[in-house]
């Protein structure tokens, strides 16, 4: 199991829709609880397919969850 090398917790990583890597948290949520999930699609994280993929495991960014996500941030570019 890969974790995260700030807070220790299981993660798993995916790609963005744009092709960026993207850490989730390892463990599936109930996407009625938790806002901001998204499912896999092939090692790609999609957002906002709720109601589109019932009995699909739905996972949250680790970057919600981390403690310490602000130190791994990118800073923006405009």
């Amino acid at each position: 199991m890969i974790t995260c090398k700030s807070c220790g917790r299981p993660i798993i990583w995916a790609r963005t829709e744009s092709g960026k890597a993207m850490p989730l948290d390892a463990q599936p949520v109930d996407a009625a609880k938790v806002e901001g999930t998204c499912i896999l699609d092939q090692g790609v994280a999609r957002f906002g397919a709720i109601d589109t993929a019932p009995g699909v495991p739905h996972y949250v960014s680790h970057f919600a969850t981390c403690p310490n996500a602000a130190a791994h941030r990118k800073p923006r570019r405009d």
